[in-house]
């Protein structure tokens, strides 16, 4: 349909895309084409609708019940009346009478290959409805009208089964907007109104009873909750959100009753901005696709050719050498079936059903991704490269150790530590007070306040003169002492930073922070070189002393240190001349260029991050690394699941080839070879959206 509507007058261009059932098309603004690309869709049997149209909820435009269900009728039609011919065969019935049998289901099978057929003829085309009529009317002239029959029920029957398998694999996408509330409970002036939620604005409250769904993304205002984000994230396990977390149109809110501040329109909510993306990718083409696009062009055309030669060439031969090489009826048969066969149906669908139902099952598993190139280019993945803080690491310093000197204890010097640093906005600074908060004893009273940004804090607490600096600060304030000393070069031996509390110009404590791994790193690297990918290398910007300590924790035996975002560039194409197809992981924000640079730019935390959402090629929606080793093993999944398809239709198409040359291959035989072998490819492209979650 797709070729058809590319020869209408002023369209420059026109992609159909099955698996996500888009036509686009590229036209003259100046001769707008689109009520004639409608009328050429209706005509061959579809419905048809804008995307903007749909994206609105409005209504297709309303269709007769046969022109919704002309393949149920043709599939049924014909099959009841070929039925009903073998049965009157059985019975004894005259010839004329299965004939016409016959012919009745011939008229029922071709309702929409006729139909169809003609819109190409009119463009000047021969696709499959096409050559599927030659071939009929050609069994028919030759007498046998139950191989025509059985040729157009195969083909209706085939199709109809094509159809909703296709439909199931839209579906899984689609299913995902669903989960959306179409109302929401609002909070105006004091009474709860139930509206529309593309009526809601950003800034209306809304409220969420244990059990509903979230209808709009949101901060939470009052209240608190367990929400399942496993539309969002992929994470089966509900995680709980409170007072100003961030909340998604499309969870579940399970156990608390919550109020939440709307910060986005429904159209623009991150779920909706992952449908529309992931609708986006699965209407671009694969290199893969691309290819077997080529080949088609190509294939079609010889092998019809190829069919007219052998209807002519060898009878004519023979007559002419005075050889017996069969008669013209024989040689016309095998044209007719090397016509079914030609069409390369199940070649063109191997791959795109493949690519969409691995992306689909990575949307379910919390990955976006956005495009099937980068779909193929994740399987060839040989290196990979990550970024370290808020990557490999949490991102969030925390406190590993406090050291406490003279009478002082642990706890005197980290609550008088943190009374000083909770007037400081530092991540360092912020960690001491979670650390003292967390120990359950009140913050000390600080006044006269003095912060050095590169130094430290100062301030009175507890009557004496109380400061938190870096070590060079306090050796040049004559603070530091032999012990304080010993426990700064302890703390930065393995990659943490030291800071030193002193009181009255002596050293009383030093406090170790450092950013703490993430929990599922090393799991994740060991699955990674379980897929063989062994080259896996930190990239950071800290020193070499804090990157050699994280990578030792992590698994990860090589680093490069103290890179500034050009140098991490740089090292993302030395590991592509090196190994080959490289990834490059990071939050999609600061490492941007390494991401655009690496074949693979893969972003963390993308849920809560728009950034990341639109710059990434793939994003892992959760916070974590856990779902990477899974998207990898998908993506070589697809890949593989492309090859076999592809690999499939060409050996069937060849077998029957040869089959239709020597005459042992019947109508009904290449029908399977091109519907048949359709639905196998489609179903076994369609066993992705089934893969198993990697945790």
């Amino acid at each position: 349909m797709g070729a058809s509507v590319s020869r209408i007058a002023g369209v420059v261009a026109a992609d159909l895309n099955f698996a996500s059932a888009t036509l686009l098309i590229e036209y003259d603004s100046s001769a707008d084409p689109t009520a004639e690309v409608e009328r050429v869709v209706a005509a061959s049997g579809h419905g048809i609708q804008s995307l903007e149209q749909a994206a609105a909820g409005e209504a297709p435009p309303e269709r007769s019940w046969l022109d919704s269900n002309l393949a149920e009728v043709a599939t049924a039609g014909s099959g009841a009346f070929i039925a009903l011919a073998w049965i009157a065969g059985l019975l004894g019935a005259a010839g004329l009478v299965t004939n016409a049998l016959m012919a009745v289901a011939i008229v029922f099978g071709g309702l929409l290959v006729w139909r169809r057929a003609l819109v190409s003829l009119r463009a000047r085309m021969l696709d499959m409805n096409v050559l599927m009529t030659i071939a009929v009317f050609g069994a028919v002239a030759l007498g046998d009208w139950g191989e025509a029959a059985a040729v157009y029920f195969l083909y209706a029957f085939g199709g109809l089964l094509e159809s909703r398998t296709l439909e199931r694999t839209r579906r899984s996408i689609r299913d995902l907007m669903d989960l959306t509330p179409p109302a929401a409970r609002v909070r105006r002036g004091g009474d709860l109104v139930e509206i529309p939620a593309a009526e809601v604005v950003p800034g209306d409250t809304i409220v969420v009873r244990p059990g509903e769904r979230i209808a709009l993304d949101g901060v939470v205002h009052l209240g608190s909750s367990a929400i399942d984000e496993s539309p969002i994230t992929g994470e089966s396990v509900p995680v709980d959100r409170t007072l100003g977390d961030r909340v998604y149109a499309g969870t579940l809110n399970t156990t608390g009753l919550l109020e939440v501040t709307v910060t986005t329109t429904s159209t623009d909510s991150t779920l909706a901005r992952i449908v529309y993306m992931v609708e986006e990718a699965q209407a671009a083409k694969a290199p893969s696709q691309t290819l077997v696009d080529r080949f088609s062009r190509y294939y079609t055309p010889i092998v019809i050719w190829g069919a007219v030669a052998v209807a002519v060439v060898p009878p004519v031969l023979g007559f002419a050498l005075g050889a017996d090489w069969g008669s013209w009826t024989e040689w016309i048969k095998r044209a007719l079936v090397m016509l079914v066969v030609s069409c390369p149906c199940a070649l063109v669908i191997s791959t795109p059903v493949s690519i969409v139902s691995g992306i689909a099952r990575a949307t379910r598993d919390g990955v976006l991704v956005k495009g099937g190139a980068f779909i193929e280019a994740a399987a060839r993945v040989r290196a990979m490269a990550f970024d370290k803080t808020g990557t490999l690491t949490s991102g969030r310093p925390a406190v590993t150790s406090v050291v406490a000197f003279g009478e002082a204890s642990s706890a005197e010097v980290l609550r008088q530590a943190a009374a000083l640093e909770a007037h400081s906005n530092h991540p360092l600074a912020r960690a001491v007070v979670r650390a003292a908060e967390g120990s359950g004893d009140a913050l000390a009273a600080a006044s006269d306040i003095s912060e050095t940004p590169g130094v430290g804090v100062s301030g009175t607490v507890d009557g004496r003169r109380v400061e938190v600096s870096s070590p060079s600060a306090a050796e040049s304030l004559g603070a530091l002492n032999a012990h304080a000393e010993a426990a700064v070069r302890k703390a930065e031996d393995v990659g943490q930073s030291a800071l030193v509390v002193s009181a009255d110009g002596r050293a009383i404590g030093v406090i170790a922070v450092a950013d703490q791994l993430r929990p599922e790193t090393p799991k994740t690297l060991q699955r990674l070189r379980a897929l063989g990918i062994e080259h896996l290398v930190m990239l950071t910007g800290d020193n070499h002393r804090v990157g050699e300590a994280v990578a030792a924790q992590a698994g990860i035996t090589s680093v490069k240190a103290r890179l500034m975002p050009k140098a991490k560039t740089d090292a993302v194409g030395e590991l592509r001349e090196r190994y080959g197809t490289v990834a490059m992981v990071g939050d999609g924000v600061n490492d941007a260029p390494a991401l655009a640079a690496a074949d693979v730019g893969i972003a963390m935390g993308a849920a809560g991050s728009d950034t990341a959402l639109e710059t990434a090629d793939v994003a892992l929606m959760r916070d974590d690394l856990s779902a990477l080793p899974g998207f990898l093993a998908l993506a070589r999944r697809t890949v593989n699941t492309v090859k076999a398809n592809v690999a499939f239709s060409i050996a069937v198409k060849v077998v029957f080839l040869v089959l239709a040359l020597t005459g042992k291959a019947t109508l009904w035989m290449a029908v399977f070879a091109d519907t048949g072998v359709a639905l196998i490819v489609i179903l076994n492209g369609m066993r992705l959206l089934a893969a198993p979650r990697a945790r």
